[in-house]
């Protein structure tokens, strides 16, 4: 017998939602309507929730959403989270001068101030995952539920989830939030689509945690806060997270080649392998190669640019976050926009809800969720596509491959300056009033 949510009770809205994914957006996206009382399951195919990856982190932006989405969520950010620097700084890496000898706060090339004075709120993915999952009732997430298919039959009528595992449940809406390789993305596109695929960016990342005193042992002051390494074909971003008990590594190298391998987006590396790649730029950088472990995997960046979806919304499903906008993280964005995306959602769903229970507009069920699909495709996709388009850019900015700019530091502080602040000072509360405009003209129309 199918699974169906408890809408129109104890003063709910009168419909289900079905989240597929329970990552970091597909919990955001839930916990939002959570707090705005409508009924929500989170199917998840995995048989347990976790994160792949290490270090993440929000701009100030993102956490205002999050307090707006649901307060208990920033309340879990603020668990895990730890302050870091004002400002984001770059050098160059490949300088032959050990920068570990400049002084403390000016051993930096260029320095963009975040307007915050404590800086971006950085973390363990695995950390903040754990404190979302703990905010949402047992009861509401269903593991083990990888999704086959979704079936429309006609407008009023449920739509059917269909499981590999031969079980089936009941929704009113389905929100696609199962990453970069989402099968959401593939069911409402069709298999054959090349937009249902993400395809490699031809940037390779290498990954690690290390122990934040033995960083400061071998790089001085450098690792305290975050500090990115230019170079030609290569770049490294470092940055405190676990409460400033690691310093987050990565390493990205650009890759003429193609991904052998489209169905699994790591390999496994060897400390050998950025040693190479790292092998002519400055002393400082060497020696914090020197602090990785011998055995590394290696991640593929794939992202949507090569063929961007045409819409986030098909009638009563959706896709957001990842699934609907996969991006490198060269912005160190791609969550904080997903968030963005749970706060639309959940506002045109509240909204679609009270009209709804109201009976002030006459709409149906099924014409008032596809409304607000359809607003939070229109306010959401041009930002998310941007980033997807701007992250790329910015990789190859960082390492000297943008024709136009090449090593002309002033063109890159003026690229990076105006990039990152279409990022960080995005006006989310006309993004809220401008979804609640757009989904009543819809329905009014």
């Amino acid at each position: 017998m199918a699974e169906t949510g408890n809408a129109g009770q104890d003063g709910s809205v009168p419909f289900n939602i079905a989240v597929i994914g329970g990552g970091i957006i597909g919990l955001h996206v839930a916990l939002g309507l959570i707090k705005r009382n409508i009924p929500v399951v989170i199917y998840e195919r995995a048989s347990e929730l976790k994160e792949i990856g290490a270090g993440l982190g929000f701009t100030e932006t993102a956490t205002q959403c999050m307090q707006a989405l649901n307060p208990s969520v920033a309340g879990a950010l603020g668990k895990v989270g730890i302050a870091t620097t004002g400002s984001l700084r770059w050098i160059n890496g490949f300088a032959q001068e050990d920068i570990r000898l400049r002084e403390k706060g000016t051993a930096f090339d260029f320095e963009l101030s975040t307007g915050k004075k404590d800086g971006f709120p950085g973390c363990h993915r695995g950390q903040f995952l754990n404190e979302l999952v703990s905010l949402v009732p047992p009861d509401l997430i269903k593991l083990g539920k990888r999704i086959a298919s979704i079936e429309q039959n006609s407008k009023d009528e449920k739509l059917v989830l269909k499981f590999s595992d031969g079980t089936e449940a009941l929704a009113d809406a389905v929100i696609g939030c199962d990453g970069v390789k989402s099968r959401v993305r593939q069911i409402v596109l069709g298999e054959d689509n090349p937009a249902s695929y993400p395809h490699y960016s031809h940037q390779s990342a290498y990954r690690a945690l290390i122990e934040m005193d033995e960083a400061l042992a071998a790089l001085g002051h450098l690792p305290s806060g975050q500090l990115m390494y230019l170079g030609p074909r290569a770049h490294i971003n470092t940055y405190p997270v676990g409460r400033g008990k690691f310093m987050n590594f990565v390493a990205f190298i650009q890759d003429k080649n193609d991904w052998p391998d489209n169905e699994n987006l790591t390999a496994p590396a060897s400390k050998a392998d950025v040693v190479e790649a790292f092998s002519k730029f400055g002393p400082a950088v060497r020696a914090m190669i020197d602090l990785l472990p011998d055995q590394l995997d290696r991640w593929a960046i794939f992202d949507t640019l090569d063929h961007p979806l045409p819409s986030f919304s098909y009638d009563r499903v959706c896709l957001a976050g990842d699934a609907a906008h996969a991006t490198s993280p060269h912005h160190g964005a791609g969550a904080c926009v997903g968030v963005e995306d749970a706060l639309v959602l959940a506002t045109v769903l509240k909204k679609a809800g009270n009209d709804l229970i109201s009976g002030d507009n006459s709409i149906s069920k099924s014409a008032a969720l596809s409304a607000a699909f359809k607003t939070y495709d229109s306010i959401c996709r041009e930002r998310g596509q941007w980033l997807v388009e701007s992250s790329r850019y910015m990789a190859e900015l960082f390492q000297g491959s943008v024709p136009d700019v090449g090593d002309d530091f002033d063109k890159f502080k003026e690229q990076v300056r105006e990039r990152s602040h279409k990022v960080w000072f995005f006006d989310w509360k006309d993004m809220v009033r401008r979804a609640a405009d757009d989904y009543d003209a819809r329905v009014r129309a």
